[in-house]
């Protein structure tokens, strides 16, 4: 059994379903965000050993979110979905310490790999 904890933080409902259920069957505690604000809020107050994070939200980016995690200091590793995949964006997102940048339509498959990737790289980190 996986004892990780991951955040999806995604304005479309959706893809929140959609990511908690392939994750969910692959054994990870599963919390979902709407907005930015919300994921901040949550991050405060649990530990996340992963978060996954849309680009383009209403309320702040995942870009910003990044930024305000990693300004934080928070030891969370961090996925970034977007269906916005260009090379500034991804750039940008690894300035900002996203582990992993995934392409929006994705495969679970692909948003496995993206997820044991970050981790693997944390656990490496943390070593």
């Amino acid at each position: 059994m996986i004892d990780e904890s991951i955040l999806v933080v995604d304005d479309e409902e959706v893809i929140r379903d959609v990511c908690t259920q392939i994750l969910a069957e692959e054994g990870y505690d599963v919390t979902t965000a709407s907005t930015g604000k919300q994921a901040l809020h949550l991050v405060s107050s649990k530990r996340f050993d992963a978060v996954i994070t849309d680009i383009m939200m209403p309320d702040m980016s995942g870009l910003d979110l990044l930024e305000i995690i990693k300004k934080a200091g928070m030891d969370i590793s961090t996925i970034v979905i977007t269906g916005l995949g260009t090379f500034d964006m991804a750039t940008q997102a690894d300035r900002l310490g996203a582990r992993e940048f995934v392409v929006k339509p994705f495969t679970p498959a692909e948003l496995k790999e993206a997820v044991a990737k970050a981790l693997d790289k944390r656990k490496l980190e943390i070593r």
